[in-house]
């Protein structure tokens, strides 16, 4: 693949980084373009979009840090000086999901914006900004398949991919970023779909929440690169998106019976 598209002198334009770069925006314009459907003013909207992203972006990091420790070096600073000079790869989804919402939700209770209408009607952008950033992972090389030996295997050749040395050259692997790819349009087209017609507050975040969960837990299975420590036989992603399935199926039993609501 092409984990890095140009080079000037020292500067180098990363794949990944422009297709994150290009999700924020494709899911930010989506959006924008769809304000009319909720009574939201300019500006709030702009805040909430730049608190998802930093938030997402140091949480995503954060969590990418703590599973993955123990292979970032062998002693503390070794592993502190990693994961500085690799910021720029190394993102885990559910990490940055988890503190975009909690800080969504402080900022939406401080300017007293209805947090469920709100959430349901950000929440269906989400899926196409992650298709968007999943094929920045695929071009770079990061969040690999297991070797394969479909047809629609890929095997990588750029010696600057992040694909295990084993496998870079000689192994095909599962596409699994392609993967993600695909299940994450599905869900946004079943979320737009959903979205516009009449719903209870909350069942279109319930919706991609469950979704996107059963997508990432079957993809686990497929993946090839390091995981983080396995309990029970799942891996850290898996155990997230089993709580969160079961977490949002008993607050779907709470969720207040008004008015049907329609995008």
């Amino acid at each position: 693949m092409h984990p890095v598209l140009f080079k000037i002198g020292s500067f180098e334009m990363a794949s990944y980084g422009l297709m994150t770069a290009l999700a924020y925006i494709a899911a930010a314009w989506y959006l924008y373009k769809r304000l009319h459907y909720i009574k939201l003013d300019k500006d709030t909207f702009w805040n909430i979009i730049f608190i998802a992203f930093v938030s997402a972006l140091l949480g995503s990091k954060l969590l990418y840090i703590l599973v993955s420790w123990q292979e970032m070096g062998a002693t503390f600073t070794e592993r502190l000086v990693y994961a500085v000079k690799n910021f720029r790869y190394g993102f885990v989804f559910f990490g940055g999901a988890v503190t975009a919402i909690v800080a969504l939700l402080i900022y939406l209770k401080k300017k007293k914006l209805p947090v469920l209408p709100t959430a349901d009607f950000f929440i269906v952008a989400l899926p196409i900004g992650h298709a968007i950033g999943r094929i920045g992972c695929f071009l770079a090389g990061c969040c690999y398949g297991k070797p394969t030996h479909l047809p629609w295997g890929v095997t990588f050749t750029d010696p600057h991919s992040l694909v295990a040395p084993q496998y870079l050259g000689t192994t095909p692997l599962h596409p699994t970023q392609l993967y993600e790819v695909l299940a994450n349009l599905i869900l946004f087209f079943i979320l737009q779909y959903y979205y516009k017609k009449p719903h209870k507050n909350g069942t279109v975040l319930a919706a991609y929440l469950i979704g996107y969960c059963v997508i990432r837990f079957v993809i686990e299975f497929f993946r090839g690169d390091f995981r983080g420590e396995y309990i029970w036989g799942l891996s850290p992603s898996q155990l997230i998106a089993v709580l969160t399935i079961a977490i949002t199926l008993i607050a779907m039993r709470f969720l207040k019976k008004d008015t049907p609501h329609a995008g």
